[in-house]
């Protein structure tokens, strides 16, 4: 089901990609042009009983100006993981799974460009909705040394996302590479994802 979400996503964000005319000069692609990517990277989930996570983005960039544009941002994250703990003054290892989709809107600016749109930074804010997924045996500390364990737990929470990033561009004609870092909100937990994004203006 989370799939199928996602990859809706996907064909909403690209589907201005079959009818949008290339007529824009590669010196100068901003203003009126279209950025299409795809990303993918680490996620850290506060909610994780680990550091084990990845992500998965699609974006679709809107310039209204050489600067200033507006972003739609389909994201997929997962973890899957462990920690030990003690039941019964005895080493066990509780498991979780988390995954989490969101779809955001919003407005970004480059903070600085280079003279010729080569390179840039951005900053953009973004919010939407998101839905969050979590499969986990649950630890609950009794004593100093102890706790109770209860096996396969589910909890869904759906709601408000919201994201802020800050990313860097680098265009190669008509192509682009940008690492980034976002903060994500998305069912009342924050996530921090790390990513390397490919792009294509159009």
């Amino acid at each position: 089901m989370t799939f199928r979400y996602f990859f809706l996503l996907v064909a909403i964000l690209f589907s201005p990609c079959l009818c949008h005319n290339v007529s824009a000069q590669e010196s100068n692609l901003k203003d009126g042009a279209a950025l299409y990517s795809i990303g993918f990277g680490y996620e850290w989930m506060s909610d994780a009983y680990s550091s084990n996570g990845f992500a998965l983005d699609v974006r679709a960039r809107f310039y209204m100006s050489g600067r200033l544009f507006c972003e739609l941002m389909g994201h997929w994250g997962t973890h899957e993981g462990s920690r030990s703990v003690l039941q019964k003054g005895n080493p066990f290892d509780i498991d979780d799974e988390r995954n989490t989709l969101s779809g955001v809107v919003g407005p970004g600016y480059e903070i600085f460009q280079s003279e010729n749109q080569t390179f840039d930074i951005y900053l953009k804010g973004l919010v939407g909705y998101g839905i969050r997924s979590s499969r986990f045996d649950d630890y609950q500390i009794t004593g100093n040394e102890d706790g109770d364990v209860t096996l396969g737990c589910d909890k869904k929470k759906k709601g408000i996302a919201a994201v802020v990033g800050l990313g860097m561009d680098t265009r190669f004609k008509r192509w682009t590479l940008t690492p980034s870092i976002d903060v994500l909100y998305i069912g009342n937990e924050w996530n921090v994802a790390t990513m390397i994004s490919f792009g294509f203006f159009l």
